[in-house]
């Protein structure tokens, strides 16, 4: 997606901060808050890490990346609208109106016709933020690193055939910057990465890791294919 789009996403996910003045929460609206919270966390860390990275928000660092696809995404889209509506329960104020303004965003970027079956940039913003997580959370020493980004590599080649079928009919993406994001994410894959895994010294963790890599960029590849008119 181009800046001003993203611009406005975050703008939009934020409005809530600036909302007026809301009643003091009780114990057991915090505690509804929090839960629904940390539930958007997780589905984030899963399935949409590139809007816990724009949003700036923790997600736990053991939950795996899984791309959405034709199987999964009709649960996820139920799974927010759930979510919504607990958030649309609590009083008004700057958390939850937040909440309840990220969620709605998310929602509408999965339902049908939004931009996951739309927008072929905006996959590429997924995978290589999945591809980050494990730089921004959890031990950076030893192999614990290494492992982490090798699993979350694991997960794109599926993520990209998942998002191919998914944006089937979708128009063509900005010739030009999709190529400048695919060289991003390539340069990701292939150069970034595997210079902040060097401290690992294990050679299985090392060989694994250069596999999952190396599928990764294959995938890119492909999606590239997939995605883009042919000669």
């Amino acid at each position: 997606m181009n800046g001003v789009p993203r611009l406005a996403r975050r703008l939009f996910a934020f409005a809530g901060l600036v909302a007026g003045v809301a009643a003091a929460a009780t114990p057991e609206v915090s505690a509804e808050l929090a839960r629904v919270e940390a539930r958007q966390a997780q589905l984030l860390a899963r399935h949409r890490p590139d809007l816990a990275e724009l949003w700036n928000l923790e997600t736990p660092a053991g939950e795996a990346f899984v791309g959405l696809s034709e199987s999964n995404i009709a649960a996820h889209a139920r799974a927010l609208h759930t979510m919504l509506d607990r958030a649309s329960t609590l009083p008004a104020g700057a958390r939850t109106d937040s909440l309840r303004a990220r969620l709605a965003l998310e929602l509408a970027e999965t339902e049908p016709g939004g931009a996951l079956r739309r927008d072929a940039l905006l996959w590429l913003d997924i995978v290589a933020a999945a591809a980050r997580a494990p730089l921004a959370s959890g031990p950076a020493s030893g192999c614990s690193r290494t492992h982490r980004v090798t699993r979350q590599l694991r997960a794109v080649p599926e993520a990209l055939r998942g998002a191919a079928i998914l944006l089937r009919g979708a128009p063509a993406p900005d010739g030009r910057m999709f190529e400048a994001r695919v060289s991003r994410v390539e340069w990701l894959f292939r150069q970034d990465l595997p210079s902040r895994t060097e401290v690992c010294k294990e050679p299985r963790r090392l060989a694994e890791f250069a596999r999952a890599d190396t599928l990764a960029a294959t995938a890119l590849a492909s999606f590239r294919q997939r995605v883009t008119p042919g000669p």
